[in-house]
């Protein structure tokens, strides 16, 4: 969030210690949790990370993360400009749909209030409230 102001330090520690809380139950539930935004191409399974922006552009994110087999594959069919069509992109809506509906449910049985964020850039990302 370039530009952005940041939360106050007291809601950046709660939003810190909400996304230990958030990983901590994946990591429960059998997944593999990265916390570090900043370090997105090594992470496998699930992110987890708290945005210290103020307002409504800060908070608790989730997010499925394909493997890098299947991110190669979505690249290559849309260099060919194959994207709708290609059993690549079929592969990772069907996946990326599943999982982003899968991490709600999971998140909500654990006493999380997990949402779709609604976040165009990003339409799989999980807004995670305490």
């Amino acid at each position: 969030m370039f530009g952005s102001k940041k939360a106050s330090e007291v809601e950046i520690a709660e939003r810190d210690d909400l996304a230990d809380q958030v990983a901590r139950a994946l990591t429960m539930a059998g997944f593999g949790v990265h916390q570090d935004i900043n370090r997105p191409a090594v992470a496998r399974s699930v992110l987890v990370w708290a945005d210290p922006a103020e307002g409504s552009e800060g908070g608790v994110f989730v997010e499925w993360l394909i493997g890098p087999s299947l991110t190669q594959a979505l690249a290559e069919s849309a260099q060919k400009d194959e994207l709708r069509p290609s059993p690549a992109f079929q592969y990772f809506s069907f996946v990326t749909e599943r999982m982003h509906a899968t991490l709600i449910a999971i998140l909500g049985s654990a006493g999380f209030h997990a949402v779709d964020a609604d976040d165009d850039m990003s339409p799989f990302l999980i807004r995670v409230k305490s």
